[in-house]
């Protein structure tokens, strides 16, 4: 099993990054190098090992928290796809961002 990040995902963990480090770069590069490592520590191994995201409620749709973030990815037959990274407080669209 191989993890993928979408482009989407890449922005978002970026973005993440920039928004943290406007207080704090090294806090900001902690949270990024935990976000990045998560999904290759865990899912390669075992991708059904995340939570089923539940505004989706798709077995294929799951999620890992990395401090307050949702890393939300699809488990595919050779792939973990990483589609996006939410902070927990924010609402998901109504369709899962599955694009790129």
């Amino acid at each position: 099993m191989k993890v993928r990040w979408t482009e989407k995902a890449s922005k978002d963990a970026l973005a993440i990054h920039a928004y943290i480090a406007e207080q704090s770069e090294v806090y900001a590069d902690a949270v990024y190098a935990r976000l990045v490592a998560r999904p290759e520590t865990q899912l390669v191994a075992n991708p059904l090992s995340g939570s089923i995201v539940p505004e989706y409620g798709r077995r294929d749709l799951r999620e890992v928290y990395v401090h307050s973030f949702r890393v939300i990815y699809l488990v595919l037959n050779e792939e973990v796809r990483v589609l996006a990274v939410v902070h927990g407080a924010h609402l998901l669209p109504p369709d899962p961002p599955m694009a790129g």
